[in-house]
């Protein structure tokens, strides 16, 4: 979702820095989030905020995200890429680190519908373990060899290829190489 459908990098900088104040009294850095970023819930937890659960900061996350989102902007390609490729026949699910509620309304927002979301928090391991990829196959009704991962991070990357999952990387190298969300639209004709 973040960096292929939906550019929320300063969405979730800000949110950080707001649960940051919240529960730590504190601010991160452009410098540490950038370092950080695309690291799943889990990983912010122990480094920011050892003292409260996951569900706790994950419920933070729900309930001010959107507080921030006139920092989100949507790829201009993404509505008519996602109609495309369901006008194709074919099902589609997003895998993200970001909690599937949360995910689901930031989907909501930028006017996209997909078939299945799975989010950091749906399975025992976020990306880039393969978890995320086989169940949204398994939700998909889709075998790992007849699916397709497209991604624009290394944790994108390895998880596609710990699941056997064919990668498509959005300005990074996989099997197939993409400048821009819209080259999907010759791949799906």
């Amino acid at each position: 979702m973040d960096g292929v459908l939906v550019d929320s990098y300063d969405v979730w900088f800000h949110v950080l820095n707001h649960a940051v104040r919240e529960f730590a009294g504190g601010a991160v850095s452009r410098e540490t989030f950038a370092e950080l970023w695309g690291q799943g819930i889990q990983q912010d937890v122990a480094r920011f905020f050892p003292h409260k659960t996951i569900p706790e900061v994950e419920a933070f996350y729900q309930a001010h995200f959107m507080d921030h989102a006139t920092h989100l902007s949507v790829d201009p390609d993404a509505g008519r890429v996602v109609r495309a490729v369901h006008e194709a026949g074919l099902r589609q699910a997003l895998i993200t680190n970001t909690p599937s509620p949360l995910a689901r309304d930031i989907l909501a927002h930028a006017k996209l519908e997909l078939d299945a979301v799975v989010g950091g928090t749906d399975v025992p391991n976020g990306k880039p373990a393969p978890d995320m990829v086989l169940e949204a196959c398994r939700r998909l009704g889709v075998e790992p060899s007849a699916a397709v991962v497209v991604g624009d991070s290394h944790y994108d990357r390895a998880a596609a290829a710990a699941a056997k999952v064919r990668f498509v990387g959005l300005r990074i190298d996989g099997e197939r190489r993409i400048e821009a969300l819209r080259d999907l639209l010759s791949f799906v004709g």
